[in-house]
């Protein structure tokens, strides 16, 4: 199993309602991309200074289902469309369990 762990810090000048929009589409992800064996995303609680704004936690079988998932066409979509153009910052890890 591989586990998928990724921070996004958004743009200042995102627009309002921008953190449930994304949400909305990582949900659309969860349940469009069959390589997903679980999917959990959400917004920070803003209990520490400094943190990302949203963070997504993604497994999969192995190797292959994450490239899978990575190339998908509605994971590019929503990165084209919905992030890329308000992000600031993003940190990722894969790792085995």
């Amino acid at each position: 199993m591989l586990r998928h762990v990724v921070l996004f810090r958004l743009s200042e000048d995102a627009p309002e309602g921008a953190v449930e929009s994304l949400s909305s589409g990582l949900s659309h992800l969860a349940q469009s991309i069959p390589d997903i064996s679980r999917y959990s995303y959400g917004q920070d609680l803003g209990l520490r200074e400094g943190n990302y704004d949203l963070g997504v936690v993604a497994e999969f079988q192995d190797v292959a289902a994450f490239h899978r998932y990575i190339e998908h066409p509605e994971h590019q979509a929503f990165l084209r469309d919905q992030l890329t153009p308000i992000l600031a910052e993003r940190v990722a890890l894969q790792f085995e369990f």
